[in-house]
Order: C-alpha cells, then structure tokens, then sequence
C-alpha cells in the first residue's frame, strides 16, 4: 500500500515511506527519562520505530532485560551496583507527517479479482471441471446454455463474472438466457461492466451496455470508468464516456474519497489521464482526498502522469495538500520519496523550492533526510534551493542528512560545497556534529570534522559534540588529529637567492571557532579528559605564543598579590606579634609578664622599633593602605565572578575561598574600630598570613617555568595524606603507649602533645632522654621500664625505619613517574592558566575601549585573520618557537610531504604518529590506532585534492595556450589584411 491508497493494478506497490530507513536513531514511546541527568529533548508524537529488523526500545528495567537476553535455562544474573551513566540519545527530529493509510475491501488488479471470483466459486461449491471449461475454447455458446440452464443461480452468476474476466464475449448472450444476473456482483463490488472495464474487452462491455448495465454503477467503491483507469484502457474509457460515464464522479471510499484523475494516476494510465483531462476535470481540485492528482503522482513517481498533469490548463505547481492541516507541495512529497524526476520536472515547471511545509521543512530537507543525493543536487541546482533554512526548530538541511546510508557522506559534502553552515545550532543546541555522534555514525563525525566542524561546540545542556565524540566514536579523533597534521606545511622561501626551508603553522583550526577567548578551543580538550592533544606540535606552539602575549597580565596580577600578602604580613608582624600599637598607644607602660616581653620586642633598639614606638599612627596607615589594596582585591574578585557559568562553581574554587578568607581577615584584624589590638587577631593574623603566602605560591605555580615543581608537590602532599590516613591507627597506638609508660615526660604530658611528639619522631627526631631516669630520682619499676625499652625499640623498627623508608620511596616513586609525564602537566597548567587570565581579561561588563585595547595586546589574532606562522627550523638564529616545538612540528610536515599527504594503514588500523616532548626536550613516542574508515575518508580527501590541483594546472596551461593561439592568429589576420591591401593596390 501507498501513502495514498490503494495497489497498483498488476504492478508490485513500492515501498512506502514508512519502510524505508529515514534516520539513524528514532524516538521510541514508553521511555521516561529523567530530565536532570538525560538530555532528551522534547517531542510531539513520539513513535515506536524500527531500524532494519530490529525493533529497539529502552531498557530502564533489569528484570526486563534478563527475560530479553538470558537464556532460559539461567547461568548468571545482572547485579544491582547503581545506575549506569546517563546516556545522550539522538531524538528523531523529522519523524512521519503524512497521514496514515487505510486498507480497501476492493483491490483492483487482476490478482485480487480472480481471488475474490475464485473465493466466492469454492464458497458456492462450483464444480472445478466447469471453471476449467470457461477457459477452454470448445467450450461452445451452446454447451454453456445447456450447462448452465438448470444451474443454480449463485453458479450461473458467478460463472458468467468469470467468462466476462476471461473476456468469453461469445457465451454471455447464452449464459444471460440460461438465467445470469447482468447486474450482479462479487462481495467486491464488482459487476460484470465493472470487469469488462479492467480487463479492456470492447465487445463485451458494447454488450453489456446494450443490455441495459449502467455505465455509472457504483456497488460499493468504484464505478467501471474507475475500473478502465485502475486497468489502463483508453479504448474503454472512451466508450463509457460515449455512452454517458460520468467523469466527474469520485470513489466512495470512507475518509478517502478521489477522482478520476487520482485512479488513472495511481495505475500510471498515461492515456486515461490525457483523456479525463480532456473533459476539462479540474487537476487542482484537492477535495476530497485533500490532495490533488499533482500531488499523488509526485509521491508516486509518475512521471509522465505528472508531465500531463503539468501541462494540462491552469496547473497550480505550488498548490498544498490539506489533510488535518498537514500541507506539503509536489516537490515536498516527491523530494520526501527521492523521485529525482519528478522534481527536476516539477522545478523546471516553475515549483518553488524555499516553500515550507507544515512543520518548516522545504523540499531540501525531505531529500536530504530520504538520502537522495540526486534530489538534493536538483534542488540546489535547479532549484535554488537555501542549503541554510530553518524548520520551526532552527534545523537545517544538513541536520537533516545525518543518516547510517551510504549516501549521507556524498550529501554532507555537497550541503557544505553550497555554502550550508556546518556549526548551525538547532532550537536546543545541537550542531549537525552532535546527532552524528550521538547516533554513532563515525563515517558522518569525520566528514564534518573534515569540513570544519566545532568539535567543543555545546548544546544547551551543556554537552560538547567532543564529550559524545570521545565515548561513542573514539576512532573519529583521528581526524582531529589529522587537521592539525595538515595545518603543518613545509616549502622553500619564494626567494630564489635564499632557498631556505620554512614551516608554516596554520593556526585556522585553533582560532576559528573561539574568537575573543581563543584558548576555549584547547581547554575543552582538556576539560572533556583529551589532554593528550596539547603534545600536538601545533597546540603546543600555539600556547607557547599565547602565553608570550597574555604574561604580562598575570606577571601584573602576581606583582599586585605579592604586596597585598605583604602589607598584610607587615601589619600582622608589627601590630599583632610584637604588640607595637598596643604599647605605643599605653606609652610603653605594661603590668603583665607577657606584655613586658611584648614590650621588650617593640622597644629593641633599632630604627624601625623606635619609629613605630614614638609614631603609632604609622601602623594604623600600614592598615589603612592595606585596606585600600583590599578594596580593589575585592573589585576585582567580584568582577570574576562573571567568569563562571554558575555562583555555586565560583565558590568551590580552592582559590576563591582562600582569597576571599585573606580578605575578611583584613578587616578582622583591624586596630582601628577600639584603637586597640586583642589576642584572637593573632590567631586569625597568622591564619591569613599562611594562607595568603601559600596562595601565592600556588600562583606562581601556575608558571609554566615552575608548573612541574609544583605538580610534584601536589602529587607528594597527596600520597602523604593517603598514606598518613592508612597508618593513623598505628600513631595513635603508639601516642597513647608513650603516655602510659612516660607519664612524667612533658613531651608526652596529654596525648595532644604526645601526638605531635610521636609525629616528630617519625621523622628521625629521636629523643632517647626519655628513656633515662625522671627528675625525681625515683627510679620505674623493672617491668615498666622493659617495657618502655621495648616499645621504643618497635616504634623505631616500625614507624622510624619502616614507614618513612615507604613515604619517601612512594613519593620518589611518584615524583619519577611525574616527570615522564612533566611536559604535560605543564601544557595543561598552562592552558588552564590562560583561560582563567583570558575569562578576567574578555569580561562583557568592561568598557569597549579598554576591551579593544585588551584585544590588541593580548590576541594572537586580533581580528581572526592572523593565523599563519613562519618559522625557518634549520636556522639556529630561530628564536620565535621552542626549538624542541620546531623539530617536532618539522618532522611532521616532513613525513606528510614525504607520504604525499596520507595516512599509512597497515592492517585493520591506521597509525598516525608524532612526537611527545617533555621538560627535558626527551621524546617519548606516541601511536594512536584507528579503524580503517577515517583512511578511506582520508584517502578520498586526498584524492580528489590532487585531482582538483591536476585539473587547475592542466586549466591554467590551457589558458595560456588560448592566450598564445588568439595572439598569433591576430599576427596571422593582421599579415593577411595587409597583403590583401597590397595586392588589391597593385592590381
């Protein structure tokens, strides 16, 4: 069955729509996800689909997939250990909008008549001997009339159908006078003139009509004209129009009611149609079927119906079907089907391509979505069609051609050849990239990839195409990787006195997608756990320059927290530790034994204590000034903010909360509220302080000079803290066992102390005097003091010895392994510090002249046009890269050159290789497998490059060769003209 209605008479139907793959992954009814951990996206008539012959559908429950997938005689079980990760499904953006068919009780063609007639013959328990005699051709008008004289009348009725499909015009006359019913029908609806007409006898139908059936005689569906055009008789159609067939009448068919011109269609009966036209049928009428004869033929393929119907009067190309509101145009329904001809037909007939249909689709997006490569050409050719319209969901063509056939990688290529943007986002964020990955289909990922496509690009959920890419597709980073393979070319200078080699690094692929924040590019990388393409020659280099450009700024910002943390530390030491302003404001006259001491300190004689004794409104300026750079701390901390997606993740940042800790104890320590210092401001004093300098340190850590010491400090701290956690039972053990026999010792007085005491040990410091007689003179008891002796000796063996001897050779173990991956870590601290620096410089709320000026200074490409990079590596006065990143970036370009630009396969894999370098400029060789199809991708690429180099060289020779050729023959003219003057002259 058709979209439309019914089979094709003797004709095997073609498949519908609905049995064709139209997309690669479909939205299935009955799944509820949940919204906070899946991003699916709303849709509107959600359907059960089927790919190939298998139904798919969603598993949300164990027990349903152990009754789907274990065997029935057991052997395992599924174990319950929490929910798996949420998944990412591609929804069908373009399921079915056509309306759904319905069955007829009467088929006509021949088949589904000898059926029935055959059905109704066994029912009736007609003799097969008199079924067979129909047939034959002995069987005499006679012997019929005396076969069929005392027949039951069911036998008589039903033979005389038979005769009549089996064209027998010379018995009828005979079987009418034995009895036959010339009006009766089959539980079809079809009455002798009804088969008449199908099967194309003129002479019995002349008969039939002479004896009195009724030309427009409709049992149930159809009348015989309707007949003629299911059968393709023109002859017969002719007479039942000649003999009053009403052409207008239309098929009673329950919500689906068509005309003449729809039967004569759907039969592809040329003839019938040019005949039915002829009688001035209206071809643009839609009622009642709600689709014009131009529109089933469209769907259909008829091609030469559809000429007809073109050229017939007053042919509306562009007329919209109107079934529930679901409008489409020709060229919707025969882009939809992938009928090349119709649509070639119907643009050269003056269809419009850039109509839309009821749910924003133009006819491009219906052929590219059928993946119909010729359509798709058609219509951008032909057609003009706009490879960048939107549906109602900002989705364009090339959302569209995402698809598992063979053909979507010639469609991708082609949409792009004509300008369709390959980033364009759809209504929730998702790129053309993102379906393709989401379903999977590496072959679609490569091809975009290959075109330009913004791998870091994220939906509106916040899910990057690179995050699906590296689960669903790993193998298509292969083509990442190539891209920046190919943004590396080697050549000779154009001076042809200094044939020096130089390297162009191309930096397009970096910068064309991130413009200002131009390192958002990487440190998607690096967020979505593919850190690995910072050793990229290309990455690496391109980071080497940035920073150049944007240190000054971080140099700045570290100069300006180095005098906060030392104003504070100045402040603390002088108004806090030593007690100063106290003093200075009491005149130096204090009545506890501390604060003497205190004073003791203040008043050393030197120039400084005297200044801040005789002068304690120096301090309270030291606050003061403190308090003026905190002010713009704060600014500037607050102005970060804007940085950050969300509040919540500004606040979980380590450095926010150590800074913004720094801050409010600036103004907790303050002398001036009581002009007057207290005892808790020393200890949040000291607190600040520490704080303050280890975030300094951790700042400069960020340096990539220092990135590498840092991270081995980081990595040592952790191991430490996961080893001291392990062995906390044992010390605590210990503490309580030297408090119990050392009661009398102050090291181990309370086990606080005692605590402390024993973490002092372990590192060595051995304090033996525990182990002698106490102060008292009272010499221990002989047990204790056995048993003293021996805990001391475990403690040493055991902690001292044993569990330091572990830190220290897990923690060079650590710090050996740290440095064969040390060049990383750095690129990564790196890009990571750049981002931070570029989120603080590019912040919306700034001025546009300070952001100008910001661009210019601190943009390797201000205006995203600088993007190329000359470099001579074999010139050791080369400073502007690394040479480490020169070699590396060489040694590419030299085997691209050397394999003419391709990728080597060996096997079932294709193995691109580069270089790795750490700090110590050591390579450390790298190999990244592939399967086979980016090499085949690859090499078509590659290919059709070359091809297209041959044919511009062969042009441009051409050119000059028509140049040459035109400049002689104007020699050649203007050498005869001038004899043909002379001559004439002379004659």
């Amino acid at each position: 069955m058709d979209n439309f209605g019914y089979k094709e008479p003797g004709v095997v139907p073609k498949p519908s729509r609905r049995s064709r793959i139209k997309r690669a992954v479909s939205v299935y009814s009955g799944m509820v996800p949940n919204p906070a951990v899946t991003e699916e996206l709303p849709l509107a008539n959600s359907k059960h689909k089927t790919i190939g012959s298998a139904n798919v559908r969603w598993r949300n429950d164990p027990e349903a997939a152990l009754d789907d997938e274990m065997p029935s005689s057991g052997g395992y079980e599924y174990m319950e250990v929490g929910p798996a990760p949420p998944a990412e499904s591609a929804p069908n953006m373009y399921d079915s909008y056509e309306e759904p068919s319905t069955e007829l009780s009467v088929q006509v063609c021949s088949d589904t008549i000898r059926q029935a007639l055959m059905e109704q013959a066994r029912q009736a328990s007609i003799r097969t001997s008199l079924l067979e005699d129909l047939t034959s051709a002995t069987f005499t008008a006679e012997a019929a009339f005396t076969t069929f004289e005392n027949a039951p009348r069911i036998e008589k009725n039903i033979c005389f159908l038979l005769a009549v499909f089996h064209k027998r015009w010379d018995l009828l006359e005979a079987m009418l006078r034995a009895g036959a019913d010339i009006h009766f029908h089959d539980t079809g609806g079809m009455s002798a003139v009804h088969i008449s007409s199908f099967v194309g006898c003129l002479t019995c139908t002349n008969f039939l009509i002479s004896r009195g059936s009724d030309v427009n005689m409709m049992t149930k569906c159809f009348s015989p004209l309707h007949c003629a055009a299911f059968g393709n008789q023109p002859e017969i159609a002719k007479l039942l129009i000649n003999n009053g067939a009403i052409v207008s009448i239309n098929t009673k068919r329950t919500n689906c009611e068509e005309s003449m011109l729809h039967c004569a269609v759907r039969a592809n009966a040329a003839e019938c149609l040019q005949i039915f036209i002829a009688e001035d049928i209206d071809v643009n009428s839609i009622e009642p079927s709600g689709a014009n004869p131009i529109h089933l033929a469209a769907d259909l393929g008829m091609t030469r119906c559809l000429e007809i119907l073109l050229n017939s009067k007053d042919a509306d190309v562009n007329a919209r079907t109107r079934i529930r509101d679901k409008e489409s145009t020709a060229l919707h329904l025969a882009a939809d089907e992938g009928n090349v001809e119709c649509v070639d037909l119907l643009l050269s007939n003056g269809a419009d391509a850039k109509l839309k249909n009821h749910r924003g689709f133009t006819a491009l997006h219906l052929a590219a979505r059928c993946s119909s490569l010729e359509c798709v050409e058609s219509l951008l050719r032909n057609g003009n069609a706009d490879p960048n319209a939107e549906d109602y969901d900002k989705r364009t063509p090339l959302h569209a051609a995402i698809g598992k056939s063979e053909a979507a990688f010639d469609i991708i290529e082609t949409l792009i050849s004509w300008g369709a943007n390959v980033n364009q986002k759809d209504e929730y964020g998702f790129t053309p990239l993102h379906l393709a990955s989401l379903d999977g289909l590496s072959h679609c990922v490569e091809t975009l990839i290959y075109h330009g496509a913004d791998v870091t690009t994220k939906s509106k959920k916040g899910n990057s195409a690179l995050n699906v890419i590296t689960r669903k597709t790993p193998a298509s980073m292969a083509m990442i990787i190539h891209k920046l393979d190919g943004a590396i070319t080697l050549h000779h200078t154009h001076d042809s006195a200094n044939r020096e080699v130089e390297l162009e690094l191309d930096f397009r692929n970096i910068l064309q997608h991130c413009h200002p924040r131009e390192i958002s590019y990487l440190n998607t990388f690096v967020d979505e756990g593919q850190k690995e393409i910072l050793l990229h020659p290309l990455c690496s280099a391109f980071l080497h320059i940035k920073w150049e450009k944007i240190r000054k700024y971080y140099i700045a910002r570290l100069f300006f927290c180095f005098m906060f943390v030392l104003f504070l530390t100045l402040y603390v030491l002088t108004a806090l530790a030593h007690n100063c302003y106290n003093n200075s404001r009491n005149g130096g006259v204090n009545h506890t034994d501390n604060e003497t001491v205190i004073e003791e300190l203040c008043q050393t004689q030197s120039i400084l204590g005297n200044l801040l004794r005789k002068n304690p409104f120096v301090i309270k300026m030291q606050w003061w000034f403190l308090a003026a750079i905190t002010l713009f701390e704060i600014f500037r901390k607050v102005y970060g903010i804007a940085g950050y997606s969300t509040v919540k993740q500004y606040l979980t940042q380590l450095e926010n909360i150590i800074e913004w800790f720094v801050i409010v104890s600036v103004f907790l320590v303050s002398c001036v509220y009581t002009n007057s210092t207290h005892t808790w401001q020393n200890h949040v004093g000291a607190f600040a302080v520490l704080a303050g300098w280890t975030n300094l340190m951790l700042m400069i850590g960020q340096l990539p000079v220092f990135g590498s010491y840092v991270a081995m400090y980081q990595k040592v701290q952790k191991e430490f803290a996961k080893l001291f956690m392990a062995y906390s039972c044992i010390l605590m053990g210990f503490t309580v066992s030297f408090c119990v026999i050392f009661p009398s010792s102050p090291s181990f007085a309370n086990p606080f102390i005692g605590f402390i005491t024993v973490l002092t040990m372990m590192i060595g410091e051995l304090d033996t005097d525990v182990l002698k007689n106490p102060p008292d003179g009272k010499d221990p008891p002989f047990l204790l003091e056995i048993s003293a002796q021996i805990t001391y000796i475990l403690f040493v063996m055991f902690v001292t010895v044993v569990l330091m001897n572990l830190l220290v050779g897990i923690a060079v173990h650590d710090i050996q392994g740290l440095k064969k991956t040390a060049g990383l870590s750095k690129l990564v601290r790196q890009t990571k510090l750049i981002s931070y620096m570029e989120l603080a410089l590019f912040n919306a709320y700034l001025p546009k002249f300070l952001l100008k000026l910001l661009h210019w200074s601190a943009l390797v490409s201000p205006q995203a046009y600088r993007v190329v990079l000359s470099v001579k590596p074999l010139n050791p006065g080369e400073k502007r890269l690394p040479r480490d990143i020169m070699m590396a970036a060489f040694d590419i370009a030299k085997t691209r050159k050397h394999h003419g630009h391709t990728i080597s396969s060996k096997g079932s894999s294709v193995t691109q290789s580069f270089k790795k370098f750490d700090n110590n400029n050591k390579a450390v060789n790298n190999e990244y497998s592939y399967d086979t199809g980016l090499c085949a991708l690859q090499i078509k690429v590659d290919e059709g490059t070359e091809r297209i180099e041959i044919l511009s060289n062969e042009i441009r020779e051409l050119k000059d060769l028509i140049k040459v050729q035109q400049a002689m023959m104007q020699t050649l003219l203007s050498h005869n003209a001038k004899y043909h003057s002379e001559h004439s002259s002379n004659c």
